[in-house]
């Protein structure tokens, strides 16, 4: 079955945050982190079938969801996981914070790398936690393996961590994971691994590796977090789990996301399990675009000696270091010369910024035109 991802969908009618940014104005959005593409035919005949039925009560799908991930995370990573360990949520960012209040007690902190993507760091203010940022040298070590990690107090407690990283879009090896979970058992540290984009490594011969998948030990210190909304373009639909084996920290995060989160809806959850169940060859089809997008991509800014761009080894993410520019916000500069990417001060470098390619090949290279005409003319 073929997909055709060179179509050049209409989104200002579609209720699109990405595209209502720039309405009427001559910048293509290439920033927030959703693609461009129409959902896998699965899922689309999934929706229209449940939405047929005409009832939109408060959604229970009787663990579906939980088995589907099983499934899903034991074909997809080799992992082997209970389904009782899955907690179904409407969202990720609000666990963030959930988790901080959970397992930190008020004189206690977290900690995780930097640049990261902002809501790690935003998390610990709203849970009034203190956060220690450890810089990851993307630019100039872009292999976490080479980053030192810090000797840690005892009220530091909670590591987060992004695998694959964003916004340097870096998958990490199971060398590198390794070191982290000695780090962790070193200090004795609970890990929430962000792994939302884990299906979209796009080395058709590697494959991603959770955290917690380790070993016993990495798995009962661990919560990861999982969604389609990434890989399948989801993200609008509110649906995600969190998989917590530690059966007492299952327990406690379980009755703090009752109380602070809705439960999922019912089309986030039919939406999800055509993902997993049935689109998978969508999948495939999506990050062999997607590597032929980012190649073409770090060909061009080749020839842009003032940016420096991390390649990504997952996701539709690019982070840039437009520093050669020298410009005081880089930003602002490519939204002057009809490009809207993400500013890079909220993950914290100013001088760098992320550029999504996770649109039609047509697109990317209008935009590479102009990026290319206004850095020569710069």
């Amino acid at each position: 079955m073929s997909f055709n991802f060179d179509e050049r969908v209409e989104r200002y009618h579609t209720d699109s945050e990405k595209w209502l940014k720039y309405r009427d104005q001559d910048i293509i959005p290439m920033w927030i982190a959703d693609t461009d593409f129409r959902a896998a035919p699965a899922i689309q005949q999934a929706l229209s079938e449940r939405v047929e039925q005409g009832v939109f009560g408060y959604a229970d799908d009787q663990g579906a969801l939980a088995k589907a991930a099983a499934q899903w995370v034991k074909k997809q990573y080799h992992w082997t996981i209970d389904p009782d360990w899955v907690l179904p949520l409407s969202g990720i960012k609000p666990v963030f914070s959930l988790l901080q209040e959970c397992i930190l007690s008020a004189d206690q902190s977290s900690i995780c790398h930097s640049p990261i993507y902002p809501p790690f760091t935003q998390s610990a203010h709203n849970a009034q936690r203190a956060q220690r940022l450890i810089p990851y040298p993307l630019f100039d070590q872009p292999d976490f393996l080479y980053t030192s990690l810090p000797a840690l107090t005892p009220q530091e407690r909670l590591l987060f961590i992004c695998n694959p990283h964003n916004p340097g879009g870096k998958s990490y090896s199971r060398e590198a994971l390794h070191h982290l979970a000695e780090y962790a058992e070193h200090y004795d540290l609970w890990v929430c691994s962000d792994e939302i984009h884990a299906d979209l490594l796009l080395d058709p011969d590697r494959r991603h590796i959770p955290f917690a998948s380790l070993s016993a030990d990495s798995a009962q210190r661990s919560v990861t977090l999982l969604s389609a909304a990434k890989a399948f373009n989801l993200a609008g639909l509110g649906c995600a789990v969190a998989i917590i084996p530690n059966h007492p920290l299952r327990e406690r995060v379980r009755r703090a996301v009752a109380q602070r989160m809705a439960v999922p809806n019912s089309l986030g959850l039919v939406a999800t399990r055509a993902a997993w169940q049935q689109s998978e060859a969508w999948l495939v089809a999506q990050r062999d675009y997607l590597r032929e997008n980012r190649d073409r991509l770090a060909e061009s800014l080749l020839q842009l000696p003032a940016l420096r761009m991390v390649v990504p080894d997952a996701g539709f993410l690019a982070w840039i270091d437009a520093s050669g520019l020298q410009q005081a916000d880089p930003h602002n500069w490519m939204e002057q010369h009809g490009l809207g990417l993400t500013a890079g001060a909220a993950y914290g470098d100013p001088q760098a910024v992320r550029l999504n390619f996770g649109c039609c090949r047509a697109r990317l290279d209008e935009a590479l035109t102009r990026l290319c005409n206004a850095v020569e003319q710069a």
